[in-house]
């Protein structure tokens, strides 16, 4: 434990800090997750008096997502971090399926230079991640709080000055904020920016972790040695319920679970326990989870679609991660972690450029979009705002996936007799379920949606 005097307080930095700490810092960040562990750890690698308060028992026991972390936006701020830091697997294999009750059609790439530094992604468990990431930023200075919720902020003539937390003088006070606090941020729904949550904006997702050990799963997976393996289920995964399945590979766990609509949860009256339970028992995904023991059980509201560049700041507030909407999903993966990253990493140089002026005003911090489309995320988004309309479609969960693996089974049953060819027999497999003009509209809608 480290003690110095600044101000005429004590300051108790590093993680011996949980219960008594100076009321006076230079930013206060809302969330020891990835977004904002990464701006705390660039504020304080700056020179700036940065705390994170987390209601977690520590970084991560709260935190969940699918499992992949793709590397480059982390590598620029930790060089070659996977060789401290605990990742899982690097993934080599990139697989959807198509389900309908009995039947897969899957596209499959494999690359060896996935498995081969500086590596595209790796699948990690947050409880371990985010614990290394948090202590990587307190050896940059910043002083860490845990088991502490920030309930509101504090202003002074409509100047945000603080935050309140649940300590007994829990004040703390700070010219600026981050609210990097997740999907149903608390900080950002209290102030300008927020708004409530509308199902109609998040998904939900479920998921285990099952242990396996190494050979099972490197045998089940057609993995060699080391090797990581990404794999998301369309179709009968869900029942038919807007979402998807996930399957990713650890070292010694393989993470399984479903992303569905609310909504959908309630039109429908089924729970997403059920939905992965049946997703699990699937003829085609019992065999490779079948001898898996789970040793967690967790769920989460996952963001869509990003927020409007108004509702990103505010005077003395930057919201970034979930809590600023920056998950993304394409069809063909999902991002979240690596945007939670980057918005991170853009909020400490808004805040750097701030503080330069020692001025926190909207006007000062607004150069935070800026920077967010410098790093190519605002234009992520932009370029597939329809996504999430799009994923609405039942079309994609129920006719599509069936049809997909009714043609399949045509091609490969052979029968005596002419054999049609694989136009006749998609028109066949078409008959009195979809029309060419429906599926023409669905693939123009897909294109502006996500390619």
């Amino acid at each position: 434990m480290s003690l110095t005097l600044k101000s005429a307080q004590l300051v108790i930095s590093g993680r011996a800090l949980r219960g008594i700490y100076m009321d006076n810092y230079d930013c206060i960040v809302i969330g020891a997750g990835p977004a904002g562990l990464t701006a705390a750890t660039l504020l304080a690698r700056s020179g700036m008096d940065v705390i994170v308060i987390e209601r977690g028992e520590y970084p991560g026991a709260k935190n969940m997502f699918g499992g992949v972390l793709y590397s480059r936006g982390l590598e620029e701020i930790f060089p070659e971090f996977w060789k401290e830091a605990p990742v899982e697997r690097p993934v080599a294999r990139w697989v959807i399926s198509f389900l309908n009750a009995d039947s897969s059609f899957s596209i499959d790439y494999k690359s060896r230079h996935y498995s081969k530094p500086p590596y595209n992604a790796f699948t990690v468990l947050r409880s371990k991640f985010d614990r290394w990431h948090a202590q990587k930023a307190e050896a940059e200075g910043v002083t860490l709080v845990t088991k502490t919720t920030v309930l509101d902020l504090i202003k002074d003539n409509g100047v945000i000055t603080g935050v309140k937390t649940d300590r007994e003088q829990g004040d703390l006070f700070a010219p600026v904020v981050i609210a990097a606090d997740g999907v149903n941020s608390i900080v950002k729904r209290n102030s300008i920016l927020g708004k409530d949550l509308v199902l109609d904006e998040v998904s939900l997702g479920v998921k285990e972790i099952l242990a396996l050990p190494e050979e099972d799963i490197n045998r089940n997976f057609s993995l060699s040695d080391g090797e990581g393996m990404a794999r998301t289920f369309v179709g009968a995964a869900t029942d038919g319920v807007p979402g998807g399945g996930f399957i990713y590979t650890n070292r010694e766990s393989i993470s399984i679970g479903v992303v569905v609509k609310p909504g959908s949860l309630i039109e429908k009256k089924v729970s997403p326990e059920d939905l992965l339970d049946n997703f699990k028992n699937h003829d085609l995904v019992k065999p490779i989870v079948k001898n898996g023991v789970r040793r967690e059980y967790s769920a989460h509201l996952i963001p869509e679609g990003g927020s409007a560049e108004r509702n990103l700041y505010a005077d003395g507030l930057i919201a970034a991660g979930d809590a600023a909407g920056f998950t993304l999903s394409t069809g063909f993966r999902t991002e979240g972690v690596n945007y939670s990253i980057m918005s991170g990493a853009a909020a400490a140089e808004a805040v750097k450029s701030a503080g330069k002026k020692n001025d926190f005003s909207a006007k000062s911090l607004s150069v935070y979009v800026k920077l967010l489309k410098d790093y190519g995320l605002l234009s992520d988004f932009k370029k597939h705002k329809n996504a999430p309309e799009f994923f609405k479609n039942p079309r994609l969960y129920e006719t599509y996936p069936d049809l997909i693996c009714k043609v399949a089974d045509d091609i490969f049953t052979v029968l005596p007799g002419p054999k049609d060819g694989i136009f006749t027999k998609l028109k066949k497999s078409m008959k009195g379920r979809i029309s060419w003009f429906r599926i023409i509209k669905d693939c123009l809608a897909g294109w502006r949606a996500i390619l």
